[in-house]
């Protein structure tokens, strides 16, 4: 299912990133990208696919700037949820290594501002796993590939 934000969500999301970049770099939070992509494409991407994770599922996105809860959002099951977000058509779920299981589900979105894929999820308990330890030359973290994710259909 590929979601394209209307304009007002896409304002939403410039906002925000914009909001978490300048909160992040006042309180000198360590970037963890992975990637060289610019830092504040990744914050554009991440909070705009997290807007289309949560309008598929029809819950509301966290809108904190200063704040940075471990969940992305709750799904009406109670369930709290990481988003993370890939430009690549095969990418993977990835999570870092110093991750704590704070999250019930980790999602999947894939694509670039300001249209995005849901690709599935997969709970904590399955991808913080030392078996699924990957270096994919950023250091070693989780990783799932999309064929194991589970889709739930909103």
């Amino acid at each position: 299912m590929i979601i394209t934000l209307n304009e007002a969500e896409q304002r939403l999301a410039k906002f925000l990133a914009k909001g978490r970049s300048d909160a992040n770099r006042a309180s000198n939070t360590q970037d963890r990208k992975m990637g060289n992509q610019s830092g504040e494409l990744t914050d554009l991407n991440g909070i705009a696919a997290e807007i289309a994770f949560c309008k598929i599922h029809n819950v509301y996105p966290d809108l904190e700037i200063n704040v940075h809860p471990a969940a992305d959002c709750v799904l009406h099951s109670g369930e709290e949820v990481d988003v993370k977000t890939t430009r690549y058509a095969s990418g993977r779920l990835l999570a870092v290594r110093w991750k704590k299981p704070n999250v019930d589900l980790f999602a999947l979105m894939i694509g670039e501002f300001p249209s995005y894929r849901y690709a599935g999820s997969m709970t904590a308990a399955e991808l913080l796993k030392d078996e699924r330890l990957r270096d994919f030359g950023h250091g070693l973290g989780y990783a799932a590939d999309q064929s194991e994710l589970n889709y739930k259909q909103p």
